[in-house]
């Protein structure tokens, strides 16, 4: 599961220059990552950006927007709304109870039947 973090802990909007994706054309242009929860995250170009992007086909906003996406996940250098360094981390699952109980400790020693005791081995005592 996947979220976005920052050092003082999780947060729920970041953003990334489209520069990273396609320079010319996205230079300044934001594209925000959403954590909407359950580890998934979604991209979008910012709401200011809009008029700029209308001349583009709704085909190429999705492939920016796909590439954007693997860019993001790939580990790019992204920031928050306040300017913060920020990034996706995985998150790890909960360990899920075991059922199975242990073992008892190994014995140091092997157990042998009391007539077979003979076989042990013992140093000399001299």
């Amino acid at each position: 599961m996947k979220k976005l973090v920052t050092r003082a802990g999780a947060v729920t909007t970041a953003q990334v220059d489209g520069y990273h994706i396609e320079e010319r054309l996205l230079d300044r242009i934001l594209i925000e990552v959403s954590d909407k929860g359950g580890g998934s995250l979604e991209v979008a170009f910012h709401e200011k950006d809009q008029r700029y992007l209308s001349q583009f086909s709704a085909a190429q906003h999705a492939h920016w927007l796909n590439v954007a996406m693997l860019h993001v996940e790939s580990g790019c250098a992204l920031e928050t709304l306040q300017g913060k360094q920020a990034w996706i981390t995985d998150e790890a699952p909960t360990k899920p109870m075991s059922y199975i109980t242990a073992m008892r400790p190994a014995r140091q020693e092997f157990e042998l039947p009391p007539e077979l005791e003979f076989l042990r081995r013992t140093s000399p005592s001299i």
